[in-house]
């Protein structure tokens, strides 16, 4: 009698294991950038990944030339920083952190650390389940108030 409900749950966890989900794994995460904005893709292949953030862009961007940033594997805590320079912005993406702290720290170092940047906004952060979070948080460079 012990033995029908120890073979049924073992035969429950065998098939849990070796599910197509489980045997996916993680994704990895790939950003393309044309001048008015960011966009991104998740998946477990770089090539196609990357080129799906690429086709979001062409789509969205109005024609823009779209440009393949990063990837990273596995996506991790992401998050998009704009960089404001004083003739122009750039937006700079981190992904793969361990993190949101880790994003936020990463992120408000590069900002700091770059005398060029006149201010920094801290625009969005991904979640490793690919949850995007808006967020309005100004970054100043060290020395930028001098």
């Amino acid at each position: 009698m012990i033995r029908l409900p120890l073979l049924l749950s073992l035969a429950l966890a065998v098939g849990a294991v070796s599910s197509p989900v489980a045997a996916e794994g993680p994704d990895g995460i790939g950003f393309a950038q044309a001048e008015e904005g960011t966009w991104w893709c998740r998946g477990g292949d770089a090539d196609a990944t990357l080129a799906c953030a690429r086709a979001k862009c062409t789509d969205e961007s109005g024609g823009q030339e779209c440009f393949a940033t990063r990837w990273c594997f596995p996506a991790g805590w992401s998050g998009l920083m704009v960089a404001w320079l004083p003739e122009f912005h750039s937006t700079h993406v981190v992904c793969g952190m361990p993190g949101e702290a880790a994003t936020r720290a990463a992120l408000r170092a590069i900002c700091e650390k770059t005398p060029e940047f006149t201010r920094c906004d801290l625009v969005r952060l991904i979640d490793p389940d690919g949850t995007e979070q808006e967020v309005d948080e100004s970054i100043e460079p060290y020395g930028a108030a001098e």
